[in-house]
């Protein structure tokens, strides 16, 4: 199968060039041929993204009508309306496959898209059907899913060595999240604030991801007296060592499609405290296997950390059962399965240029 991939809305380091890259990884190895168009090459090492769209529709929609009409795709996967938009004009086109990363609350008359919408929870699912009033046989469920990155021990090995001073002989706590208003991390900060001395003698806070907050986030720290208790790490590609090193993971969302962190979190088997929001509401069960708290109040968030870094045996319980619903519910393979699945369905000649 000759399969498109085309991404135009992102941002570094988000889940949807995760997702982007999982398929095209996953297509690649079941035997398909697979071209990935993005705005930016971000993804170009791992996938060999190719840098197509510019921005300007006119342009775009030319574009690609000519590169489709020469590759002759079996399906197209597009992952944002702009790139849906462009696939619904064409006057030609293989049957499409759009997978949206965010709930869409804007333009729903003037929204064009794909044959088959994928919600990558249950909740943008419902979004889909209710905001959009698209009806069944336009949609798909078909959670996320994450590939366990085992961590590799010599990197592990060093970055243990190699720790922030201001770490010393702490227990870490992770955040992975861009610093964006989405991720809540101001509230997070308001919560460590808030936490006994003692507790903040025994525990540092690693925040791994860059974003347009840093700098706010960074004085709010120093404002809150909390400097030394927090590492602000930018953006990294030794996620997995992180997580092998850390002993508890928060995600203070206000809002979540399904969180890949989280599930990444789950997957390397550490207890996690998360907001209650659509997403992570899908992932975790309080108190089962995880701890929630309500978005943006940072005196509950507070009290969920003292519970859950104070216990050690709860810790171990809890990840225990997280890691385990993982290898249950939200390993990658599954979502490729069913996108394999979809994408035969919809290749087939009823569907082909539709």
């Amino acid at each position: 199968m000759k399969i498109l991939q085309a991404i135009y809305q992102f941002k570094s380091g988000g889940g949807a060039l995760q997702v982007v890259v999982d398929l095209a990884k996953a297509a690649r190895s079941d035997g398909h041929t697979v071209t990935v168009l993005s705005k930016d090459t971000p993804i170009s090492t791992a996938v060999g993204a190719e840098r197509f769209f510019t921005g300007n529709k006119l342009q775009d929609w030319w574009r690609l009508w000519q590169h489709c009409q020469q590759e002759q795709y079996d399906i197209i996967h597009v992952h944002d309306r702009y790139c849906s938009l462009l696939v619904s004009l064409l006057p030609q086109a293989p049957a499409s496959v759009q997978t949206n990363h965010i709930a869409y609350s804007t333009q729903r008359r003037l929204t064009r898209f794909a044959n088959k919408v994928v919600g990558c929870s249950q909740s943008m699912d419902r979004h889909h059907a209710e905001f959009f009033q698209l009806p069944a046989s336009r949609r798909a469920l078909i959670p996320n899913g994450v590939s366990f990155a085992r961590p590799d021990a010599t990197k592990v090995a060093a970055l243990r060595q190699n720790l922030p001073l201001v770490i010393g002989n702490r227990h870490i706590c992770l955040t992975v999240a861009r610093l964006s208003q989405q991720k809540g991390h101001s509230y997070l900060l308001e919560a460590i604030a808030q936490l006994p001395a003692s507790l903040r003698q025994n525990w540092c806070f690693v925040l791994a991801g860059d974003g347009d907050l840093e700098q706010q986030l960074r004085d709010l720290a120093v404002q809150l007296g909390i400097a030394s208790d927090v590492v602000f790490l930018g953006h990294t590609t030794d996620v997995p060592q992180w997580l092998a090193i850390a002993e508890a993971f928060v995600l203070p969302s206000l809002y979540e499609g399904l969180p890949l962190a989280l599930l990444e979190a789950i997957a390397a088997g550490l207890p996690c405290i998360a907001t209650a929001v659509d997403g992570n509401l899908e992932v975790l069960r309080h108190t089962e296997n995880g701890l929630l708290c309500p978005k943006a109040d940072a005196q509950s968030l507070s009290q969920a950390l003292i519970t859950l870094l104070d216990d050690a045996a709860l810790r171990t319980n809890l990840g225990k059962q997280a890691q385990a619903d993982y290898w249950n519910y939200w390993t990658f393979d599954r979502t490729w399965q069913k996108y394999a699945e979809l994408y035969l369905q919809l290749s087939q000649p009823q569907h082909r240029y539709a």
